[in-house]
């Protein structure tokens, strides 16, 4: 009897430890991706303009009239996979070398999808532990890849007709000549509450855009031109138009624009109080393969390295149309050297390929 109480609460503290366990991971999931989120979204170069920049608030940034703040209460179910690892002592142990780059990647999933999505954002982040230097390397979603089983198919498409994010990744690396430790999937859809809980954000709409998109719930995209501010449901659909001239690549654009704006809310004071609300709503909207103590080592090394100098570019190529659709065509051989001068020593390059 006395055996089998202590059998008891031997497995009741194995059950305290996993739920521990999987908070500490929604907790770091929630961090990881404020920090990268604010470390993308100062990097004001994008598409056509790529640089480099120094992480530093910006200052008199321009007030608008913002909206009410939507009041969200705090919810205990993380959508996380418990790993009782211990935290390591290093800020950046459990990679490989002295850098460690991580695909990032938006889908856009709709409420009540159940099927794989196609992925609409890739950015690949590459961070040197040693110099503290980032580069995050944007590609298009429509750069034609040959899906291993399957033929020509666009990047946005390989998770879904391949092998789920495996299949993306070891395209990717392809691409850019570049071994991948980890990813970090995020569901856009779920950015539309964490904007709404930061009360919106302040986005420069630069043209009138209208679209009826044909979904059920965001149907019409209709936003007009000028600096304002934005629901979460507004913002996704300013992320979401693509009916102009460049098309995929403005797309690009303007989700990283989107991004910033969300960093932008993050550093502001009165986003503090949110973060109890906010982590755990993050933490539901992603998904990773990383390990807590990989996700320990870089969301560490991401807030303590505030003023790491970040290089930023989209992956270089040219517009292809095949069979009347269009494509991001890029040549493996000149991006593989590309690609590595931007993660060694910041280097950037024009956005299209000289033909």
């Amino acid at each position: 009897m006395e055996w089998a109480r202590m059998q008891g609460k031997k497995s009741y503290g194995r059950i305290i430890l996993r739920v521990l366990a999987d908070y500490k991971k929604a907790i770091l999931m929630g961090l990881l991706v404020i920090s990268l989120v604010i470390s993308v979204s100062l990097v004001s170069q994008v598409v056509g303009n790529e640089g480099k920049t120094i992480l530093q608030p910006e200052q008199n940034q321009e007030q608008v009239s913002s909206s009410k703040d939507v009041p969200i209460e705090p919810s205990s179910d993380y959508a996380v996979e418990s790993d009782l690892e211990v935290y390591p002592q290093q800020p950046v142990a459990n990679f490989k070398g002295e850098r460690f780059t991580v695909l990032l990647v938006g889908v856009d999933r709709r409420p009540g999808e159940k099927t794989l999505s196609n992925t609409d954002t890739l950015l690949l982040a590459s961070v040197n532990t040693v110099n503290g230097k980032i580069a995050v390397l944007s590609i298009p979603r429509d750069t034609q890849v040959t899906v291993p089983g399957y033929g020509k198919e666009k990047i946005n498409a390989a998770a879904r007709v391949g092998q789920g994010i495996k299949t993306t990744t070891t395209l990717i690396e392809g691409l850019t000549g570049q071994s991948i430790d980890g990813y970090v999937i995020t569901n856009f859809n779920g950015f539309k509450s964490i904007i709404d809980t930061l009360g919106g954000v302040t986005l420069n709409v630069e043209k009138n855009m209208y679209y009826v998109t044909g979904d059920s719930s965001d149907g019409v995209i209709n936003l007009e031109k000028g600096t304002q501010r934005l629901t979460g449901t507004q913002a996704l659909q300013y992320a979401r138009f693509r009916q102009d001239a460049l098309g995929d690549i403005s797309r690009t654009a303007r989700q990283q624009a989107v991004i910033k704006a969300i960093g932008k809310e993050f550093m502001q004071v009165k986003s503090v109080p949110k973060l109890p609300w906010l982590i755990p709503r993050i933490a539901k909207s992603v998904e990773t393969n990383l390990s807590i103590a990989q996700l320990w080592g870089m969301t560490n090394f991401l807030l303590h390295n505030e003023n790491s100098e970040i290089s930023s570019q989209t992956l270089p190529g040219n517009f292809l149309v095949e069979k009347d659709i269009s494509y991001w065509k890029v040549n493996p051989l000149k991006s593989h050297a590309i690609v590595k001068k931007l993660f060694e020593e910041g280097e950037t390059s024009s956005t299209f390929f000289s033909r």
